[in-house]
């Protein structure tokens, strides 16, 4: 209140002016003081006659304007020094008598509250104005209700306790309280009344609420994320899809449902709000790699790890990513970067965790297939219970897929050539590149089940049968260089072209022989890591074989 009487001090001359108007009517009409021909000397002049019923009118007009604002009259306000009506401060109390006080559950009921608070104003200026405008009053009256209107608003904003309610009030503010709902009513368009609104006490509020509204963000975005990481911590299982997706949905939707808040009310803030949400995202996704990271190496290090949790993290990362790429236009790029790092170290992580699992299991299933005199080839099965088909993460299952099919054949032809072809023909039959084009046929009809459309990685398994079945050098020539251009095996693995070409029975110089005559684009390469091996020629690693 004191407030609102400071600011009215200023015009409280120019109104008390206005109110004379109001009060003492047609003076000017009124004969001056002198006496007229054939009056007695001692008869009341006209002045006084005057002086003495506005006296008496002022007296009485206290109560009439009382009633007329409907508040009770008050003796010590109602008149001024100067003995006219002290209109202004009438005005004030029924200003203050007829705004709604706030509800007990404001959080609750503010929208009905602010719905009460335009009628209740609305009201009065509808009733008011057009009486107190022709006396140069509606100022006043206006003035009055518009800083008790922020002085209520400011006790709103500093008593809610949520965003989405801080939303609420500046939306008020900015597309309600000037609309035609409102101040700009059209039965008070004559008056002018948006014109005399304070549009600094408008602006003043409403950097308040933009402090306040960032404050409460803050908190709700990080308590919010903070539930959403606990959750995936604790998550045990993932068994449905609901489970698969919830953390990068959860978060998304918890960052996009303030910045779609933010938007309905002025592009600025939508903007202060999404930074403020991205550095709260920021610390969110540091804290998820750091404890996703350490969770799935403890999974990875279990006898049967949940290959899915694997999956999920993969996917997560990924739309994570793909959410801040896409959605990070205006935020500090070293910000987005950063995150961006984090989520693709993640993904890495993830994947070579998972091939780590992949490789254990085929190293430990090829070994006993291969000093086995068992036709039954175990792996296909075990891969189908570590990689159950879903119907969801389809994506990120097909990228795993294709990266254990190449490391699975890769390693399948490494436990080959180390068994030799004589022992492998006595346990499973005398046509060793049969057998490897059946398991080849078979690895390829399990992978693209689980994961359809999977490049096809066995191509170097039935390769080594073309190898096997070569029974010319010119013949074998042609059959490495189509390895070598289909990228079977890789460009700078040379030891292991030179040891499968001396497992298939050749001789050093045989196959120094196949080597040279590969085109020079198709010559295995040193390793540029290995300077040892960059200054020594490729032969030189199998002449004494």
């Amino acid at each position: 209140m004191r407030r609102l009487i400071a600011k009215l001090k200023g015009k409280s001359k120019a109104w008390k002016v206005e109110q004379k108007s109001f009060l003492i009517k047609n003076n000017n009409n009124v004969p001056d003081g002198h006496d007229q021909a054939g009056e007695r000397p001692d008869a009341p002049s006209p002045q006084n006659t005057f002086n003495t019923h506005e006296e008496q009118r002022l007296r009485r007009m206290p109560e009439e304007l009382a009633v007329f604002l409907n508040v009770a009259p008050d003796a010590t306000c109602a008149t001024c020094e100067d003995g006219s009506l002290d209109v202004e401060r009438l005005i004030q109390r029924s200003a203050c008598k007829h705004f709604p006080k706030p509800p007990a559950h404001l959080d609750k009921n503010l929208r009905k509250h602010l719905l009460d608070v335009q009628e209740a104003v609305l009201h009065e200026l509808l009733r008011l104005g057009p009486l107190l405008e022709p006396e140069g009053l509606m100022g006043c009256l206006l003035e009055h209700y518009h800083c008790q209107t922020f002085d209520h608003l400011h006790c709103l904003l500093q008593n809610v306790t949520s965003t989405k309610n801080s939303f609420v009030l500046m939306h008020w503010v900015l597309h309600t309280y000037q609309s035609e709902e409102f101040l700009g009513h059209p039965d008070l368009q004559e008056m002018d009344t948006i014109k005399k609104v304070d549009d600094p006490l408008v602006n003043e509020w409403l950097g308040n609420a933009r402090e306040k509204v960032l404050e409460n963000l803050q908190k709700e975005v990080r308590g919010s994320l903070e539930k959403i990481l606990q959750i995936a911590i604790g998550q045990q299982h993932c068994d449905n899809e609901e489970a698969y997706v919830r953390l990068h949905v959860d978060t998304i939707q918890c960052i996009n449902a303030m910045h779609s808040e933010a938007q309905k009310i002025c592009s600025e803030l939508s903007g202060q709000l999404q930074e403020a949400c991205f550095k709260e995202l920021l610390i969110f996704v540091r804290r998820y790699t750091a404890e996703q990271t350490e969770a799935l190496q403890k999974k990875a290090k279990m006898d049967k790890p949940e290959t899915i949790h694997f999956l999920k993290t993969l996917t997560a990362c990924k739309k994570l990513k793909q959410y801040v790429q896409t959605k990070g236009k205006g935020i500090e790029p070293s910000l987005l970067k950063e995150m961006v790092e984090m989520l693709e170290n993640m993904e890495a992580c993830a994947l070579d965790l998972l091939m780590g699992i992949v490789a254990g299991i085929a190293k430990s299933h090829l070994t006993q297939y291969f000093k086995s005199d068992s036709r039954r080839f175990l792996l296909f099965r075990v891969v189908e219970e570590y990689f159950p088909k879903l119907s969801y993460g389809v994506d990120e299952q097909k990228k795993v897929m294709d990266e254990a099919y190449e490391l699975i054949a890769r390693i399948y032809v490494e436990h080959l050539v180390q068994n030799k072809q004589s022992v492998l023909k006595k346990r499973w039959s005398p046509n060793v590149g049969q057998t490897v084009a059946e398991d080849a046929k078979h690895l390829h009809t399990i992978i693209s089940h689980l994961a359809p459309g999977v490049q096809q990685f066995n191509l170097i398994l039935l390769k080594v049968t073309e190898i096997l079945e070569c029974n010319s050098i010119e013949a074998l020539k042609i059959t490495v260089a189509s390895m070598q251009a289909q990228s079977l095996t890789k460009s700078e693995d040379g030891v292991f072209l030179i040891t499968l070409l001396r497992w298939k029975g050749l001789n050093n110089w045989e196959v120094k022989e196949v080597l040279d005559a590969l085109p020079p684009d198709l010559q295995p390469r040193p390793d540029p890591d290995d300077q040892q091996m960059t200054n020594t020629s490729w032969y030189s690693c199998f002449i004494f074989w």
